[in-house]
């Protein structure tokens, strides 16, 4: 019989290959237009950390909000080890240090398939939308495997 720790990472396991199923399914279907899916999913998990992590978006400072939806995802669902927003202007960077979903995203990379469906990207992006009134664009994704560090990158428009 498998330990907990065991049961847990099959689990995670087994999210990364239903996420890349139904991601690249999404992509085969649509292209580029799997970006709009992903903003109903987005603004579903902003509704819920605001209900039950106590996500509260005051102001309008774009540093603000990110490093609000960073440090919920790290420290109260467990998305991410760390996760270190930057923003220069209208481009933001998060990098996010073992990403649950990154095993999954590697192999959509591979497939070429944009990463039109990270999470910490999407929901900040939400959360921006909402308060800011902005839209975004990927730019594109850095991975560096020694530190399992994914860096996804877009533009605020």
């Amino acid at each position: 019989m498998a330990t907990e720790e065991q049961k847990k990472e099959r689990l995670l396991k087994v999210m990364n290959v239903a996420m890349y199923g139904l991601i690249e399914g999404l992509w085969d279907l649509f292209g580029e237009s799997s970006f709009a899916t992903v903003h109903s999913i987005s603004d579903k998990i902003l509704g819920m950390m605001e209900k039950e992590a106590g996500l509260e978006l005051a102001g309008e400072d774009p540093e603000d909000i990110i490093m609000e939806v960073s440090r919920l995802l790290t420290d109260e669902f467990g998305t991410m080890s760390s996760g270190e927003p930057t923003i220069d202007g209208n481009k933001v960077s998060i990098a996010c240090q073992d990403c649950f979903l990154r095993q999954a995203t590697g192999w959509l990379e591979k497939d070429g398939v944009q990463p039109f469906a990270c999470i910490p990207m999407n929901v900040t992006a939400a959360a921006m939308r909402q308060r800011l009134g902005t839209k975004h664009r990927v730019l594109g994704r850095d991975w560096d495997e020694a530190s399992q560090t994914c860096t996804i990158n877009f533009e605020l428009v």
